[in-house]
C-alpha cells in the first residue's frame, strides 16, 4: 500500500490521543517537530516488529503532556503516545478505556471497523487497561488498531496522593504485511531510560528507505498565537467549500458541518456515491503558510488523504489522493475569529 493512502493514520492518532489527554481543561500545544527516531521516549522503535520510520514529537501545557508519533514502515501505520511525567490520567480516563463499546464507538467515528476485539492485560511495569482489534479500514482488511493506557513510571511520584494510576495512553494504527505483532508491542512498551545508549542501539537497526516528501514543521517556527492558523474561527459552524473526488464527483458549493480546535479539526459533509463523509484535520506547520494533513472517510467505503495549507487570507487549500490514486482537490475560506 503506497504511504499516500496511509496520511490519514496520522490524523486519526493524533485526533485519537488528544481525546485521551484529560490531565488539564487547557489545552496549550506545542508544534509538532520530527526528531531522530533515537530519540523516542518510549522503546517503540526496538519493540515493534515493523521498522520505524519517522518520529515526531509535541508537549501540551509547557510540558506535562509529551506526546509522541511513530511512523511503521513509510506510512503503513503509526503509534502514537500521550505521556504525564509528573501527574496520571483521570479516573474518567481510565473507565473510557475500560469500556469495549467506547473503544468500538471511538473508532466508528472515523470509520474504522472493529472485528473482534481483546482486552488489554497489565504488562511488566504493572496496570494496564484498554483494547486491542482486528479492524477494517475502508476497503482495507488486513489492519490492527489498539488504544489502551498503562502506568510508565516506576514507583510513586512527587504527589502523595498518587495510588499508580495510568499515566501514559498509546494508539495504535496499522495495515499491510508483515503483520504487527501488537501483543509484543503492547506488552512490551517501556520508557528509555538511557537515552544517549537508547540512540545508539536505534542507529544499528536497518531503517527502509522512504519515498522523498515533505520535511515538517521548521524548528524556527513561531508560537500558535501568531500563526495563520489562529486567526481562524475555532467552535462548530456551517459553510461551503469546492471539492472535485476523482472524475465522478465535483462541487463548487458543497454544504460542510466545520469544528475547528486549536490543533485541527474536522468537516463533515456529503460525498461521492451521496456517502456521508468525515475529514479530520491535523496541523503540522504553523507558520505562513500554515500547513498539515487530512484524512476523509466515507460511510460507503471511500476514503482519501493528502496535506492542506491555510494562507494569510484563510483560504484552506487541499490536495490528496483517494483510495484508487484518483485525485482530490479542495478549497474552503474560513472566517476570521470572533473578538
Amino acid at each position: 500500500m503506497k504511504t499516500n493512502k496511509l496520511l490519514g493514520f496520522a490524523v486519526m492518532g493524533t485526533t485519537l490521543l488528544l481525546a485521551g489527554c484529560q490531565t488539564t481543561r487547557d489545552y496549550s500545544f506545542s508544534e509538532w517537530r520530527e526528531q531522530p527516531v533515537g530519540k523516542s521516549r518510549f522503546n517503540i522503535p526496538t519493540i515493534s516488529n515493523i521498522p520505524v520510520t519517522k518520529l515526531e514529537q509535541n508537549d501540551r501545557n509547557n510540558g506535562q503532556v509529551q506526546n509522541e508519533k511513530w511512523e511503521l514502515e513509510c506510512g503503513k501505520g503509526i503509534v502514537t503516545s500521550a505521556y504525564t511525567f509528573d501527574v496520571w490520567f483521570t479516573q474518567q480516563t481510565e473507565q473510557k478505556l475500560k469500556d469495549e463499546e467506547q473503544f468500538r464507538q471511538e473508532f466508528a467515528k472515523n470509520n474504522i471497523e472493529i472485528l473482534k476485539a481483546f482486552p488489554v492485560t497489565s504488562n511488566d511495569n504493572g496496570r494496564a487497561v484498554g483494547y486491542y482489534a482486528d479492524a477494517n479500514i475502508g476497503s482495507i482488511s488486513d489492519c490492527k488498531v489498539a488504544k489502551f493506557g498503562f502506568r510508565a513510571t516506576r514507583g510513586q511520584k512527587i504527589y502523595d496522593n498518587d495510588h499508580g494510576g495510568i499515566d501514559a495512553v498509546v494508539s495504535v494504527f496499522y495495515c499491510g504485511e508483515p503483520e504487527l505483532n501488537i501483543n509484543k508491542l503492547i506488552q512490551g512498551i517501556s520508557l528509555v531510560n538511557d537515552r544517549d545508549a537508547y540512540a545508539a542501539t536505534v542507529a544499528a537497526l536497518p531503517t527502509p528507505q522512504c519515498p522523498a516528501r515533505k520535511t515538517s514543521a521548521s524548528t524556527s517556527s513561531p508560537s500558535f498565537e501568531d500563526s495563520d492558523w489562529a486567526t481562524a474561527r475555532k467552535g462548530k459552524y456551517d459553510r461551503t467549500f469546492a471539492i472535485t473526488w476523482g472524475s465522478g464527483f465535483s462541487d463548487e458549493y458543497l454544504e460542510t458541518k466545520i469544528d475547528l480546535k486549536d490543533y485541527g479539526g474536522t468537516m463533515e459533509f456529503v460525498g461521492p456515491n451521496s456517502a456521508n463523509c468525515k475529514m479530520q484535520l491535523s496541523v503540522s506547520k504553523y507558520d505562513s503558510p500554515a500547513e498539515g494533513t487530512w484524512f476523509a472517510n466515507c460511510d460507503k467505503g471511500d476514503f482519501a488523504s493528502g496535506t492542506f495549507t491555510l494562507d494569510r487570507q484563510r483560504n484552506l487549500t487541499g490536495e490528496g489522493t483517494d483510495q484508487d490514486d484518483k485525485a482530490v482537490d479542495f478549497t474552503l475560506w474560513l472566517p476570521e475569529t470572533e473578538a
